[in-house]
Order: structure tokens, then sequence, then C-alpha cells
């Protein structure tokens, strides 16, 4: 064909030419009702993260189905009507193609706005061989013509409906005017301020700053800054404060006083410090070494840390500058199986100290948010002395008695039967019977029930392998409750090899398993709302969809959020906010069944999975939300009504966790751009 002939021999031409302008420029070739990408210019590649590999394939194979389907139809426009068409079209700004939306309202997303000219080309005999799709940005122009559109309404409704308190002064800095968020802010209406002097609403000691501000903003010059002061109530206000020159006809006749209040974040700021000042306490008094570190290198050290290794910093430094050699790799494999999420069971290293002193340490570690990213907290354990002991205890009895009566680890001597041979003096204190009592009777029988079978299947490891044991079980103690002990257990033998008992070193760990506890249920929980956060929803998602075909029910994600939630904070503060989403946690634990999985993915947005076996059960837990979430809200002083909007996405085979997450969230924002209020069932899925 003429038109093959002619762009396979300018080829080099079109390369350097096309890859020099700024449009997006798509070569396709007509394939039947298919599409196949012949060509793109280097911008159109990086817009759509493009490789070579991508040549000759389909629209419908690297584009998602929607977009896919929005370009077909006017690829076959131009086809049918044998011309040119041109059609806008907007993508979120973030990418070309974006995998995933991640806003409260489609209304307030970044977009980029594109202008598409599509023109067919046609062989000899009137056939349609190609087509040309060349793209360029338009946004600018579009946003232009959006504010040329609304101007005219900006300022009365900038007045009214600002949540920021706007001043109107005169020229000699006077009280001329309020917006309704003034008195919001201040408790004062519009009455009491009117004609009174700006700066009478301040703190003495602030006036003389803010005069001076207020005078430079007069000169012509937009100024802010951040000041004090007092609501009609008496209660602190922190205010950002933004002076704006009125200029008419060129003269500057007064100034716009707009004020931000920042109480609420400045109070969580507070609050956040001290908490954090709280935690950092807790950590440095806990009497066991703290490191935390991401990829090997150290982010945070406690006091008993630094003690134990014996320096005064490493912050900055690498783990394996103090781990042995020897054991490096298994290192290595601990942390990466961490980084998974496998199960990493607790060990023993050799740390090797600055003076090059060789510790014994049992080693601890679990997966943490650390500053807004994962880390690994890990818990020293300096088990040095107590090594010395055991190796004292291996070589003579009377040893063991003299090393154990002045120690506060428990130790225990067994026969090979587990009957309890010795018991340090140690026990009366830790477990509250005197030592004499263990004595004759089996130690199974003070392991709780519910450990007691994993007890025994580790203590056949022990025959089996010859090797130390740890152990940790709930221990009975003499006022009838149960203390969590890590016990290290070892067979001694004789010079000929003959078993002759088991020696049993056992510390009590109750603080170290509320710890690890608490670590981990903030690891995966949410701290406002108490419900699972993103990282425990992801996780038990992909679990529920690779069992789900082991089951007749289907599943289905319910992405849902607060209407207009940023009103609300703007409008009664986050105080009120983070209130009402505690108790729209509540709500929605209360609406639902306990088999269904709520999570808080983030701000006011919240997942839901559940399981069904009738597609109507979709619509009535769609319903039963909205109209659960609609009720009256009493927050405080406060009485309001929030809508809500529900995107709902059931699975099938072949999704993967991310397309369907996906799925519910677009199915959100048709709900939303529908009026809201409402739900919205994806539609490959109705």
């Amino acid at each position: 064909m003429q038109a093959d002939h002619t762009l396979q021999h300018n080829t080099s031409i079109l390369l350097r030419t096309f890859d020099k302008i700024s449009d997006f420029v798509f070569f396709m070739e007509v394939d039947g009702s298919a599409y196949r990408y012949v060509f793109v210019n280097e911008p159109g590649k990086r817009a759509i993260n493009w490789s070579d590999d991508d040549f000759g394939k389909s629209i419908d194979e690297l584009v998602p189905s929607e977009t896919a389907a929005l370009i077909k139809m006017h690829y076959d426009e131009a086809v049918q009507t044998g011309k040119s068409v041109v059609y806008e079209d907007y993508r979120l700004a973030d990418s070309f193609y974006t995998d995933t939306v991640e806003s409260n309202d489609v209304l307030t997303l970044p977009l980029d706005y594109f202008e598409s000219e599509v023109t067919p080309i046609f062989d000899e005999s009137g056939t349609c061989t190609h087509i040309v799709s060349v793209v360029r940005e338009v946004t600018e122009r579009k946003r232009r013509e959006l504010e040329l559109s609304i101007l005219r309404d900006h300022h009365e409704s900038l007045r009214r409906y600002s949540p920021h308190g706007i001043f109107v002064l005169d020229h000699n800095l006077n009280i001329k005017s309020i917006n309704p968020a003034v008195s919001a802010i201040t408790g004062y209406d519009e009455n009491d301020l009117a004609h009174r002097p700006f700066l009478g609403l301040l703190p003495q000691e602030e006036r003389a700053r803010v005069h001076k501000s207020l005078q430079f903003a007069l000169t012509g010059i937009p100024h802010k800054y951040h000041i004090y002061a007092y609501k009609q109530s008496g209660e602190r206000l922190d205010l950002a404060v933004l002076n704006i020159p009125i200029e008419i006809g060129g003269n500057i006749t007064g100034l716009f006083a707009i004020i931000i209040d920042l109480t609420p974040e400045k109070n969580a700021e507070r609050a956040t410090k001290e908490s954090e000042r709280r935690y950092r306490q807790l950590i440095e008094t806990i009497p066991e070494g703290i490191i935390v570190h991401r990829e090997g290198q150290i982010l945070y050290a406690n006091a008993m840390a630094l003690q134990t290794i014996g320096e005064t910093y490493l912050e900055s430094e690498s783990i394996f500058s103090f781990i042995a050699a020897e054991y490096h790799e298994q290192t290595k494999v601990r942390l990466a199986r961490l980084a998974i999420g496998g199960p990493v069971h607790d060990t023993e290293m050799i740390v090797v100290t600055p003076k090059q002193n060789r510790l014994h340490m049992d080693i601890s570690s679990l997966l943490i948010d650390y500053e807004g990213t994962t880390a690994v907290l890990t818990i020293l354990r300096d088990v040095t002395e107590k090594r010395a002991m055991e190796q004292a205890l291996k070589q003579s009895e009377t040893q063991y008695r003299l090393i154990t009566e002045n120690m506060s680890d428990l130790v225990c001597i067994l026969e090979r039967n587990g009957l309890v041979r010795y018991a340090s003096p140690s026990h009366r204190a830790v477990l509250g019977f005197v030592p004499n009592y263990y004595e004759g009777k089996n130690s199974l029988d003070f392991i709780h029930p519910e450990d007691v079978d994993a007890v025994r299947r580790q203590l056949r490891k022990l025959t089996e392998e010859d090797a130390p044991l740890t152990l940790e079980f709930r221990h009975f103690h003499a006022d009838q409750r149960w203390i969590w002990l890590e016990t290290k257990i070892q067979a001694i033998y004789d010079d000929f090899g003959n078993l002759l008992h088991y020696l049993t070193v056992s510390r009590e760990i109750m603080q170290r398993k509320a710890l690890e506890k608490q670590l981990k249920h903030m690891a995966y929980h949410d701290t406002l709302t108490d419900l699972p956060n993103r990282r425990y929803f992801l996780a038990y998602l992909d679990e529920a969809i690779s069992t789900i075909n082991q089951s007749e029910e289907e599943l289905a994600v319910l992405a849902l959020d607060v209407d207009r939630f940023k009103h609300i904070n703007d409008t009664f503060g986050h105080d009120v906010g983070d209130e009402l989403l505690r108790q729209l946690a509540h709500r929605l634990t209360n609406v639902l069944r306990k088999q269904d999985m709520i999570a808080r993915l983030g701000g006011d947005e919240f997942a839901v999975l559940i399981r069904f076996t009738d597609i109507s059960a979709l619509h009535r837990v769609s319903e039963k939300i909205i109209y659960a979430l609609q009720r009256p809200w009493q927050i405080e002083e406060h009485t309001f009504i929030t809508t809500s909007s529900v995107g709902v996405a059931r699975f099938v085979n072949g999704l993967s966790t991310k397309q369907l997450l996906k799925r519910a969230d677009l199915a959100l924002y048709e709900a939303k751009a529908g009026g809201r209020n409402q739900y919205a069932l994806a539609k490959d899925h109705c």
C-alpha cells in the first residue's frame, strides 16, 4: 500500500520530527475491529509509560477498559465517516492513565484536559488502514474558560461560604464588615465588631507587630503572619493572618484581613508532641535494649541498647557493624522474611562491641510504622551471663545450685521423664511457690492447657536434634493467674554421651509480651477508630481472594466516604471531624455483620469486604449503610446530618486486589458524580 510504503520509507524522518514536538502522537494500524500501536513518539511514551515491547499490541491490551472503550468509539467514528474527529477528555493530573484514585470527592480531583484529533488514512481501494491520533494538553485553556465562567459569583460565594474569616478594613484599619466564618471562629457577631479597630481584638502584646504588618500591606504588598488571640468566650485561638490590599481605581482604600483558624492543628501538634514524648519516655525506661532500623540502617536506639553495646550514639550506623560475621546471612534471611510478612521466630546471636567483647543476645523482631514508613523494631536481651551460667551448670550440679540460688532467673533440673529434681529459690519470688513444692512433680502440669501441646511438640525436636531449645508459654502462679515465661532448655550428657538430665533457665516476660501485643495492634489498626487499617485490609483481602474458590460464597468490596467531609472539618473543626469518624466506624460496626470486614483506609475513606450468595445483598447492604450514615450526628454542641456515597465491586476470577479496589473506587466516584447520597455498582458487574 502506498501509505505503508511512504511511512516505511520515511520512518527515520517521522521519528526525528514527532519526537521533538510536545504533543502525543499515536500511529495505529486498523486490524478489523482492533487498533494496534505501530508508532508512538517520545512524549507519548512518557505519558503512558510506554516501552518498545508494547508495539503491535491493541488498545484493549494496554489501556484500562473504560478508557479503551472511549478511545475506540472515536476511532470507529473517524473510520466510518472518513473524516477527522476532534474530542476532548480529561485524566487525573498524576498520570495519563491512572491505576488508582485516592481522592475523597471527584469534583475536587486535579485534572489534566486533553484534546485529541483522530485522522483516518485510507489506501487506494478506500479501505482505512491506519489511524493517526495527535493528543495535546489543553488544561490551561479549559481552566481559563472555567475561571471566566465562575468569576462573577466568586466574591459573594467567598464571603458567604469561606471557612476562613474575612475582615474588610478601611484605610484607618477599622472593621467595615465580616463574613459568617469570623463569627464562627471568634464568637463575635457583626454588630459586636462593626466600626471597631481591628487591633482592639488582639492581645496587647500582639498589637505592635500586627499594626506594622497592616501598614506594610497598605503599601500594596500582601503579607502573611501568625498570631494568637482569644474568642469571645475567652478560649485561645491560634491564627494565620493574610493581609491583602483593596485597590479601587489605582488607589488602596483598605485591606482584607483573612484569618485561618489553626487552633485544632496546633492543639493536635501539641498533643502529638506530648504523646511522642511519653512514648519515647516509655521506651527509654524499658529494661531491655530496643533498636529501630530500616534496610539495616539504625534509626533509633534506646538508652539500654546504647549501654549494652557500649556506644553513645548509633543512629545511621549499620546493624551489621555490631553483629558477628557468622550471623550476617542468618540476619539477612530474617529481615527478608519480615519484609514480606513471613513468620520470624526469636533467635540468639552474638553482638561484638567496639571493645571486641562478644555478647550473647536473645533477639525478637517485628515490623512497625516509624515516622510514616515501615521499619523493624528489634528487642535485645543480653544473655551473656546466663550462657556462662549454663556452661558452669554443665560442669557440676553443685555449681548449678551455687549460681542459681543467687540469680533472679528460674533454674530447674528435670529428670528424663520431666519430673523436677531441683528448682532454684527464685521460683518463690517469681511464681509464688517454694522451690521444694515442684520437686517430684511433672513440669508440664504447671503449663497452661492451651500451650501444653505446642511445648510437647517442641520438646520432641529437642530429643531428635539434640540442640538447645527456646520455649514461650504461660505458667501457673500461686495467686491463681498465668504469667508468660521464656524458657531455654538444654540436654546435659555425661562424658560417654548418656543423657543425664535437662537444664532449664526461665525468665518472666509479661512486660515484653504486653509491649509486643501493643505494637502489633498498632501496626495493623487505625489509631483514631481502632478499626483495621489499610495494611490489615489488603492482607485480609488477599487471603480472602486466595481462598474464594473453596467456598460457594462470592466477595465484594464496598468503598465509601462522607460526602463533603472537608466542609465538616472546616466548619466545626478537626476535633468534631475526628469524633464523626469514630462514631461513623461505630455505626458501621453495628449495622454490618460480625463476619464483614470493615477498615479505615485513611482520611474519611472506609472499605468493607462482604461475602454473599445473592446479588441482591449488594443492594441491601449499600442501602443499609447509606440510611445508617444519614441519621443525625450529635457531637459536642453540634447537631448535623451528613450523607455518604458507596461504590460496590464484585470479585471475579482474574482480578487482583489492586484491580478490585480500583473498581470499587471508580464506582464510588460514579455515585458522587450522580449526585451523592447513593450507591453505584461497578459497571462490569452490575
